[in-house]
């Protein structure tokens, strides 16, 4: 069998790499404008949006993440201004992330594996389907991921030394102020570590004890430089006590996701931690035994063992395990997949010729993009529900009126109570520790827009007896369905939302008597009792006036 000239064969992977990688920057470009919008993505964006408003997060607007991610967002929003198609726009900010991701990945496994395992992995990872999806989204782990494995990168090639060790703590520190996840990644790593130099001084190799503290200590001392910037500023701003409880104490609740698992389920997600971490020695033990380059093998030992017992310290101890949380292990994990499949290539003849793309690797990419385009077909516009309810609320009302959503959904408005319904404070409600005040909030405010989507049940209630369907995805405008049975005949109500409203019927404006005098316009109502007169028998809506005025559909009011 001929064999292909090296060169000749290396052009041809890197220009086959080039093309796949193109085509996933095309296929990233198509999915932040068709994938369907995460209920996270606007809650980060409203709170990048307060940053650009002068607000403070935590003191003036909920949070329950480190602040380095939205307030790094905050010039490109304020850039692009109030449109209903910035989730997309934003999404585009996040592809340098995930190359960057990438690219740090990729250097990992060529200074401890080789190019081509490297070019391998990091393709796999690319089209990995929550990977792809994941970091498609706006999303803090967007940013999260990427300085993790540069912080990765930094500390485990190159010559050691403390300058190295503080830039890689640095970069970790700076891992730690976009997501306090991080925490167990350090922890982690500081185990990967501590079982490795084990097994390395087991095998009777020397170990600079001395070193390794300065090393440590220049990455600790680097590491908490961002977090004790944040710190100092919230502090100067007087809201350090906010600060401390959004980030930490919110996150710490009994009974969250699987803590509260059933005996059996929660006994084998025990067993994970302690079953990997033997696995991790095992493998470890057996691979120093038989290496040729022992310095080479610490290193690699530590980036794999690390990614491994972070998985298993996310299965057995963390209570809620969103797929998202395996982005900044993601790519250490495909080096070490591709290295075990590739293991034995070293050892081929010279003369052997190698397919340029590997048929596990071809068939392994081919499932993934089958699973992306089944799952989220970027033919079919997912992102338009978000966007056309975002455009309904910029053209219904105006900055200074007050939009109550779950997560901040609406992005560029207010909302009239402090909390967002993630799940963190969905379970503290459950459990009493924060009130249910959203109807005592509508009514302070006069909120006049909701987005009926997650409500807590007592405000549910007060929504459905308050609030009229306007016929736009989810969102409920202030207002009430009044039947009038008799021409002239009194029909009383009571306003709980205090606002400026107009008597509307299917077909239009109406008209009638109001509390004893003519109402042929939009008034303010408190509060309170008020009795309606009309001159023809049917059923009126009495709705928030300024929704009319700027288009909102009479007749979608009456569709039930």
């Amino acid at each position: 069998m001929p064999t292909i000239p090296e060169s000749t064969a290396a052009r041809s992977r890197r220009g086959l790499l080039l093309s796949g990688f193109a085509l996933l920057l095309a296929l990233r470009v198509l999915f932040a404008f068709t994938l369907q919008v995460d209920s996270d993505e606007p809650q980060h964006l409203h709170v990048v949006w307060a940053w650009t408003q002068g607000l403070l997060p935590y003191r003036d607007v909920f949070d329950n993440h480190t602040p380095l991610f939205q307030l790094l967002m905050a010039p490109l929003l304020a850039l692009l201004g109030e449109r209903a198609d910035i989730v997309p726009l934003m999404r585009l900010a996040m592809i340098p992330f995930y190359a960057l991701a990438l690219w740090a990945g990729w250097r990992i496994g060529c200074a401890l594996w080789s190019r081509r395992t490297a070019a391998l992995a990091m393709l796999l990872t690319a089209l990995f389907p929550f990977y792809f999806v994941l970091s498609a989204q706006f999303r803090t782990d967007d940013l999260w991921s990427p300085l993790w494995v540069l912080s990765v990168l930094v500390g485990v090639t190159g010559t050691p030394g403390m300058r190295r060790m503080a830039l890689s703590g640095l970069l970790a520190g700076l891992a730690l102020a976009v997501s306090l996840k991080t925490t167990v990644l350090l922890i982690a790593a500081a185990a990967a570590l501590a079982l490795v130099l084990t097994i390395w001084r087991l095998g009777g190799r020397h170990l600079d004890a001395a070193a390794m503290a300065r090393g440590a200590l220049a990455f600790v001392l680097a590491a908490a430089l961002p977090l004790a910037a944040f710190a100092a500023f919230f502090v100067a701003e007087g809201a350090w006590a906010q600060t401390w409880y959004c980030t930490v104490q919110h996150n710490i609740v009994p009974g969250l996701g699987d803590w509260s698992g059933h005996r059996l389920a929660h006994d084998l997600r025990l067993s994970a931690f302690p079953l990997l971490l033997l696995l991790a020695t095992g493998v470890s033990w057996r691979t120093l035994r038989r290496t040729a380059d022992p310095e080479r093998w610490l290193r690699r030992s530590v980036v794999l063992a690390c990614a491994v017992l972070y998985v298993g310290a996310l299965v057995s101890y963390w209570p809620l395990v969103p797929a998202q949380d395996l982005l900044p292990v993601t790519p250490m994990l495909m080096l070490g997949l591709v290295a075990l499949v590739e293991r034995d290539h070293g050892a081929r003849a010279a003369s052997t010729p190698r397919r340029l793309l590997p048929f596990w690797v071809l068939l392994f990419l081919l499932l993934d993009l089958g699973v992306i385009l089944a799952l989220r077909p970027p033919w079919r516009d997912r992102a338009v529900v978000q966007e056309t309810h975002l455009a309904a609320v910029l053209r219904l009302t105006r900055p200074d009126d007050d939009v109550m959503d779950a997560k901040g959904e609406s992005i560029y408005r207010m909302r009239p109570i402090y909390w967002a319904f993630e799940n963190i404070t969905q379970q503290r409600m459950r459990l009493g520790l924060i009130p249910d005040d959203v109807a005592a909030g509508l009514i302070r405010t006069g909120t006049p827009l909701v987005d009926d989507y997650r409500m807590p049940a007592g405000a549910q209630a007060f929504i459905d007896a308050n609030y009229l369907a306007t016929g736009i995805g989810r969102l409920r405008v202030a207002g009430l369905l009044l039947d009038a049975p008799q021409a002239g005949a009194p029909v009383r109500f009571r306003v709980n939302v205090p606002q400026t409203y107009v008597l509307v019927a299917a077909t239009g404006t109406a008209t009638g008597v109001l509390d004893g005098t003519e109402l042929d316009g939009p008034r303010r109502l408190a509060a309170g009792t008020h009795v309606l007169a009309v001159s023809r028998p049917g059923r009126y809506a009495l709705v928030w006036a300024p929704a009319m005025a700027r288009g909102l559909r009479a007749a979608g009011l009456f569709a039930r």
